[in-house]
C-alpha cells in the first residue's frame, strides 16, 4: 500500500502548508489570535484551510477503506484526484470565493468514489 501512503502524506502536508498559510495572512493583516475574522484575504485562507480539515475527516478513512475494495494503485489515484480537487478549491477561493464550485466538485466527486468503494466492499464482506 505505498501509494495510499504516499498519497496520506500528501493530503496531510497539503493542510499543513494550507495551515500556514493562515498564519501567513494572519501575519499580514494583523488578526491577533484568537480572532477568525478580519481581513477578507485572511478570512478566505481561513476558510479554505477549515474546510479541508472538514472534508479530511471524510477523506482518510474512506481513502484506507476503498484500498481494500480497488487495491493501492486505484484508491491512490482517486485520493490523488481528491488532492488536485483540493488545490484547484484552495487556489480559486483564496482569489474569490465565488469560484470555489469547480475544486470543490472534484472534491467531492473523488470522495463519493471512495463512499461507494467502500460500502461495496463491506456488503461484499457480508455476501456468502
Amino acid at each position: 500500500m505505498p501509494f495510499t501512503a504516499l498519497v496520506t502524506t500528501a493530503a496531510i502536508v497539503l493542510t499543513f502548508v494550507l495551515s500556514l498559510r493562515v498564519g501567513a495572512m494572519r501575519q499580514k493583516h494583523g488578526v491577533k489570535a484568537p480572532a477568525t475574522t478580519g481581513h477578507p484575504e485572511f478570512e478566505r485562507a481561513n476558510r479554505v484551510h477549515q474546510n479541508t480539515v472538514e472534508q479530511l475527516v471524510l477523506f482518510l478513512p474512506l481513502l484506507w477503506l476503498a484500498l481494500y475494495v480497488l487495491g493501492d494503485a486505484v484508491a491512490a489515484l482517486i485520493g490523488a484526484v481528491w488532492i488536485v480537487g483540493r488545490i484547484v478549491y484552495a487556489n480559486a477561493y483564496t482569489r474569490d470565493a465565488a469560484a470555489r464550485q469547480p475544486g470543490m466538485a472534484i472534491t467531492t466527486i473523488s470522495t463519493a468514489a471512495l463512499l461507494l468503494a467502500s460500502l461495496w466492499g463491506i456488503v461484499q464482506g457480508f455476501m456468502p
